[in-house]
């Protein structure tokens, strides 16, 4: 690193300038730490792109480009790696924070598996990626435009699945039967 930081103080000579000796330092600076093991190696579900679907109190993980679209934190699969693995992987490269993939929440038509994960409490995301993430955070998804995705429709189908999860379920006896039926509250 000293190499680094010496090469930063020189004047430019038209080489390199120090902006990008900056990048370089902050990419190397913030691409230090190894990555976390993956929670569980024995569940083996193949796929070519994985990432995790992070909700939380204080609202639901997303990344920011540098085009200023967002995305849910993942990528591609290493061969050899599992699907869990690999949504686990890309969300520490992306945000810094360690989590633990749990069920699939869907498959989108391109073949991203895209899982429930769970973060520790009160933890927040830094971007890990600067020369790919512009910003990394929470965001209350009713706050994020259509217009604001990485894809076309990607806001809907993140939407459809967060309610299918969490659409409230209430039993409630059926007085001719006793028989417990679901209630979503879409009356």
């Amino acid at each position: 690193m000293n190499f680094v930081l010496r090469l930063a103080m020189r004047p430019p000579n038209g080489y390199m300038n120090r902006s990008v000796v900056s990048s370089l330092v902050v990419c190397l600076m913030g691409c230090g730490e190894s990555t976390p093991p993956c929670s569980d190696q024995a569940r083996f579900v193949s796929a070519v792109s994985a990432g995790c679907l992070v909700n939380s109190d204080a609202g639901i993980l997303l990344v920011r480009d540098w085009s200023g679209q967002l995305a849910l934190p993942g990528g591609s699969v290493e061969r050899g790696e599992s699907a869990h693995c690999g949504a686990e992987r890309e969300v520490f490269e992306e945000t810094g924070l360690s989590v633990a993939a749990g069920s699939l929440a869907t498959v989108f038509d391109n073949g991203f598996h895209l899982f429930w994960c769970d973060a520790p409490p009160a933890t927040e995301p830094k971007i890990r990626r600067p020369l790919e993430i512009k910003q990394v955070g929470w965001w209350q998804l009713e706050q994020v435009s259509d217009a604001e995705w990485r894809y076309a429709g990607q806001g809907a189908a993140i939407r459809a699945v967060i309610i299918e999860r969490t659409a409230p379920v209430r039993a409630s006896a059926n007085r001719s039967g006793n028989k417990l039926t679901q209630e979503t509250g879409n009356d």
